[in-house]
């Protein structure tokens, strides 16, 4: 796992660079967007209206790109730190990259993860084979001690 957790580290420091470039042009937008606006001193309503829709989209973006990319680096240094980071916990085969890519909290190669849920979804499962009886009214019974006896047929 050795050669695959330096090549999955160099992925991962080389997508931080692209989020950090990413992250700078978007900061540096707005910075120029905001001198812009402060130029114009009259607006109609509706130019009001884009301006704050284009600003707050702005600002979206560019809080979760820092999300982003605090989760990046909260990964490289959880995948330099934990020696077993990129090992299935069931059978000890390395995980892919790409699947850590997608999925960082993996713990199991996807074979295992099909295993798993393939073995979950079998407990949750409704039981189709097993017999019911049905029970006659109690004002059906003659005595309320007596317990129904039932044939073969009743059964379902």
């Amino acid at each position: 796992m050795r050669d695959n957790r330096e090549d999955f580290l160099s992925k991962l420091t080389e997508k931080k660079r692209e989020f950090e470039h990413a992250l700078q042009c978007l900061l540096e937008k707005q910075k120029e967007y905001q001198e812009h606006l402060q130029g114009e001193a009259s607006m109609d309503e509706s130019d009001q209206a884009l301006r704050e829709i284009s600003v707050s989209n702005n600002y979206s973006l560019i809080e979760r790109k820092s999300r982003e990319l605090k989760k990046l680096a909260h990964l490289i240094s959880q995948v330099s730190s934990d020696k077993h980071f990129g090992v299935c916990e069931e059978c000890g085969d390395p995980i892919p990259p790409e699947r850590l890519l997608i999925v960082p909290e993996a713990t199991l190669c996807v074979g295992c993860q099909r295993e798993l849920e393939k073995m979950d979804s079998l407990k949750s499962a409704p039981k189709h084979n097993s017999i019911r009886l049905r029970m006659p009214p109690m004002e059906d019974l003659e005595d309320e001690n007596q317990l129904p006896v039932l044939d073969n047929d009743e059964l379902d």
